[in-house]
């Protein structure tokens, strides 16, 4: 007698489970791909993968066709800021016009201009245009979303932008990783920056913490943000609160901030684009994902790119991410894995292994999300192409067909 479950995803041409790999560890061998496979879920999770025919013979349930197409884990951005108000589409013009980012930021614009009009947003407003913008993620496959702070700055303002990310997370299937984010020094405390580092670690943080607002804990650590003693203060105070630490490292200028990672007790450093090379072996020492957003790249109009080539020889886990903001405003997954193929050199298949497993441990979820494995959460995605090596070959548009999260349907 077949054994009853809730869901049948069959008839796959390809299925890329991860389920034989490690982080950072991505070929083909060791991808576990499996041909004409099927899986079955039940309550949310995966109950068994293989043989159609061997999956079919043994269960029964709702049947999905995946039509000889691709399927995979659910896709996991690693990076966004998603949760703000206003635009700044004039300022694009600026820097086609040959503006660089400080002159625009120096004249008020860039994150102050956003900030100013998130301060005036409801919590409301916030949680309307961000579960809009949510919306297309999950078009484009994105089953767990982090999102960060830092449009508010004062306490208020950065409590709302995360309590609006609460309720989105509770207003949709998909998991939202909620982090904090000291970004810049606010224009009221420009003439005392210490003071306001205080006002953030004593206050902001403390009432993030007890509200149970987020799990992280990020700096913008760069030229223009904080500087690397600064950082380490904020994150040592973020650590005593019990979060988890990422932050924004070397993206605009190297000034020593990945030299952080010898000895804080990082997740991940994202961005990257000015790194020395030689900081990748500590990287993988201290076993940190390094989080790439080449999208963000092409919205600085920067020409540096962070050191692919040494991440890849020491097996740091490349993860991806949108870093969907109102200065680079794009929500598709897709387009950033897509891109890393063309800007990073990464194979169709180390690409796919960023927006999955490797996102998965960037943010400490790879025990129960980024495989194709029994037990784990069944966060899946059908493809409409037929292998992974259509990812990047095709481009521009939309390759997903249906999207599930605990296997439930949400889109397609």
């Amino acid at each position: 007698m077949r054994e009853k479950v809730d869901t049948i995803i069959h008839n796959i041409g390809e299925l890329v489970t991860f389920n034989n790999t490690s982080p950072g560890d991505i070929t083909e061998d060791k991808a576990g791909i499996l041909r004409d496979a099927a899986i079955a879920v039940s309550n949310g999770v995966i109950l068994d993968v293989g043989d159609t025919n061997d999956i079919l013979r043994r269960y029964r349930g709702e049947t999905v066709d995946a039509q000889g197409n691709l399927v995979t884990p659910g896709l996991i951005d690693t990076h966004t800021h998603m949760v703000f108000s206003g635009s700044r589409e004039d300022e694009f013009e600026y820097k086609i016009m040959g503006l660089s980012y400080d002159e625009i930021q120096e004249r008020g614009g860039g994150i102050y201009r956003t900030v100013r009009a998130t301060r005036q947003a409801s919590v409301s407003d916030l949680v309307a245009k961000g579960l809009g913008v949510l919306g297309e993620m999950i078009r484009h496959g994105s089953t767990v979303v982090e999102i960060k702070g830092g449009y508010g700055l004062d306490l208020d303002g950065e409590l709302k932008i995360m309590e609006a990310a609460k309720l989105i997370s509770e207003r949709t299937p998909v998991k939202i990783i909620p982090t904090m984010q000291a970004h810049i020094i606010p224009v009221e405390y420009r003439g005392d920056r210490r003071a306001y580092i205080d006002y953030y670690v004593n206050k902001t943080l403390p009432e993030a913490s007890k509200r149970n607002l987020a799990v992280y804990s990020d700096v913008f650590c760069d030229k223009g943000a904080f500087t690397p003693i600064e950082t380490r203060y904020i994150l040592e105070k973020s650590l005593e609160l019990g979060f988890r630490l990422r932050i924004h490292a070397d993206q605009l200028s190297y000034i020593g901030c990945s030299e952080l990672a010898r000895d804080l007790p990082l997740d991940a450093m994202d961005h990257l684009d000015h790194m020395p090379a030689e900081n990748t072996r500590v990287m993988a020492e201290k076993g940190l994902a390094a989080g790439l957003t080449p999208t963000s790249e092409l919205a600085m109009f920067s020409e540096n790119l962070p050191p692919v080539r040494e991440l890849k020889n020491w097996k740091v886990p490349i993860a991806l991410g949108t870093d969907y903001n109102p200065n680079n405003m794009t929500p598709n997954i897709q387009l950033v894995m897509d891109l890393s193929t063309y800007k990073y050199r990464l194979t169709p298949l180390e690409a796919l292994a960023g927006a999955t497993i490797n996102a998965a441990y960037s943010l400490r979820l790879h025990d129960r999300r980024g495989r194709i494995r029994k037990g784990y959460a069944a966060d899946i995605v059908v493809w409409r192409i037929p292998n992974h090596k259509w990812i990047g070959y095709l481009w521009g548009v939309n390759k997903v067909e249906k999207v599930y999260v605990s296997g439930k349907e949400i889109w397609g």
